[in-house]
């Protein structure tokens, strides 16, 4: 009778178990049952966004910064060096740079001048890049570092294949490793909105524009993970595309938390761009600025995949095209 008993005993525990994780609120990992990995990444540094004062910028900068040492999350911070060179503030604006490289994180080229290569000429895009590097590379060498990766302004890689293939023969010659993104969004409405919003002390558009924000994000999450099975038939090493805002400064915490009751550890980029994913081949060229995994999809004849990831709630649609 010592048997029965036994299957009896692990069925009702097993019960017990299914019972609490069904009890447990939307978007709480089971136990971290899942397990997940993202390397970070911020485009625009020093500030993405409309311009806001120096004081205000160097707060933003400290918020940020410390946030993600506290929570021990490794970042790569792209840079457009043209947004240093401001009168009176070039001094202050590389020392925030520095405070990105103090607290542990990593710098990269995101050009100079933030063009498109969709809509810039080929030599001239070139040329960006390289008058992008120069602050960084002096910086990082400071500390025994290399400038390795180039972050595409847009996501656009170029209007033909052949302009692609022709620039990624360039960053290999200079030395660069692409960073793609695989979990793209459109933070940077929702900052721009919150940004204005801080500038007339508008406490409830704030309000507002923060509550929708890290849902959306995690709607983002959910849809590029459904992609990653899709065409991969697992969920790869993400890779999450931020920028460098008040609004993130002051919500970075919430958004890891978020991303770890989903079950994800927070990794490098280097460790991430180990994994098999990223050395299969991206076969889109065009005007869309599009998540790697819907390159892939596309590269695989699923075209429909292009751009196919949900827009942010109306409101903040509508909000962004008056501050446009």
């Amino acid at each position: 009778m010592a048997r029965p008993i036994l299957i009896a005993a692990w069925c009702a525990a097993s019960l017990f178990a299914w019972q609490r994780g069904a009890a447990r609120r939307p978007g709480q990992s089971p136990a971290r049952a899942i397990r997940r990995e993202v390397a970070v990444t911020f485009d625009d540094l020093p500030l993405n966004g409309p311009e806001i004062r120096l004081d205000a910028l160097k707060s933003m900068t400290e918020r940020l910064t410390a946030s993600i040492e506290k929570n021990h999350v490794p970042v790569v911070g792209f840079v457009n060096e043209q947004k240093i060179y401001k009168l009176g503030e070039m001094d202050a604006r590389t020392e925030l740079l520095k405070m990105w490289l103090d607290r542990g994180g990593d710098l990269g080229n995101h050009t100079y001048s933030h063009f498109s290569l969709t809509e810039t000429p080929l030599e001239k895009f070139e040329e960006d890049v390289v008058r992008g590097e120069t602050v960084c590379r002096l910086l990082l060498a400071q500390r025994g570092m290399q400038l390795e990766y180039f972050r595409y302004p847009f996501l656009h890689t170029g209007p033909t294949l052949q302009v692609k293939k022709a620039f990624e023969n360039f960053l290999r010659r200079r030395g660069y490793e692409n960073a793609p993104v695989t979990v793209d969004n459109s933070d940077y409405m929702f900052a721009t909105i919150y940004t204005k919003a801080w500038q007339r002390s508008d406490r409830a558009t704030m309000q507002r524009v923060a509550e929708a924000y890290v849902p959306y994000l995690e709607r983002m999450f959910d849809f590029y993970e459904k992609l990653s099975v899709a065409t991969q038939g697992r969920e790869i090493p993400q890779i999450l595309l931020l920028h460098a805002n008040l609004l993130n400064a002051d919500y970075f915490d919430d958004i890891v938390q978020t991303l770890r009751n989903r079950g994800y550890d927070f990794i490098t980029l280097k460790q991430a761009l180990g994994d098999a994913a990223y050395h299969q081949p991206d076969g889109y060229a065009g005007k869309v600025g599009a998540s790697w995994l819907e390159r892939w999809a596309y590269t695989r004849g699923m075209k429909e995949k292009i751009n196919a990831d949900p827009d942010p709630p109306q409101f903040v649609i509508d909000l962004y095209k008056n501050y446009r």
